[in-house]
């Protein structure tokens, strides 16, 4: 058996050195050889290597294709950027300052004669059209003054009040004197005095004669000033007690 074996092998090289002398390529190729022969494996190696290196290529080829398409690639635009918050109005975003309401300045009366009560309720038309300033304590509001034809202030929109003679508790009734009454709003000085005004407290009245008929003054009242507030009763008691214990 080992004799047959070396002599078919020798036959076969010499075919294939005849085959190749010849020139027949078909029989030089993978698919007659022998499976496990040298010509075999170097069949299959030479397959292997081919395809290797084809996919070696393609695969080379491919980040080149990659880096052509990035190139060509034009930069995203359309992104919209996120919206910008618009900056707050400054009249908006500062909260209003609360500022001290000023005081209105008091408006100047001009050639003010400063006269008793009882001498201008005593000369009534000398002082006619004039400015006058007086002294006394206030006794109360009354309707007196207002809705009298010959010297017209209507009561709807004027208030009226008395002052006391000097050194005494009798009303000065001859000397009328009208107010325009303030507005519900009206928070000047003025009106929150006409709001607090008591008997007894020394007022310092300005104004201006606009009428004399019975030959007694009739006053639009400019301006009211509080010299002094009037003594409370039950305070002036205590006090009374208290000088009273002391002395005791």
């Amino acid at each position: 058996m080992v004799v047959n074996n070396s002599i078919s092998r020798s036959r076969l090289s010499v075919m294939l050195s005849l085959a190749i002398s010849i020139g027949i390529p078909a029989l030089v190729g993978p698919a007659y050889a022998f499976p496990g022969s040298p010509s075999a494996k170097m069949a299959t190696g030479a397959q292997l290597e081919s395809k290797g290196s084809q996919e070696r290529q393609k695969t080379a080829k491919a980040p080149e294709k990659v880096l052509e398409k990035t190139k060509d690639a034009k930069p995203a635009t359309d992104k919209k950027e996120p919206a910008k918050a618009e900056p707050e109005k400054k009249e908006a975003a500062k909260a209003p300052e609360k500022k001290d309401a000023k005081p209105v300045p008091e408006v100047v009366i001009e050639n003010v004669i400063t006269v008793p009560a009882e001498a201008l309720t005593e000369h009534a038309s000398e002082y006619l059209n004039k400015n006058v300033r007086f002294v006394a304590n206030f006794q109360a509001y009354s309707s007196l003054a207002l809705d009298y034809k010959p010297a017209m202030r209507p009561a709807k929109t004027y208030l009226s009040f008395l002052v006391f003679r000097n050194n005494s508790k009798v009303p000065l009734s001859e000397l009328k004197l009208a107010m325009p009454i303030p507005k519900e709003d009206d928070k000047s000085p003025q009106a929150k005095l006409l709001s607090e005004l008591k008997e007894g407290d020394q007022l310092e009245v300005t104004g201006k004669v606009f009428a004399c008929p019975l030959d007694e003054p009739w006053v639009d009242v400019l301006r009211i000033k509080r010299l002094k507030a009037a003594v409370d009763e039950k305070e002036k008691e205590k006090k009374a007690s208290a000088d009273s214990s002391t002395s005791k």
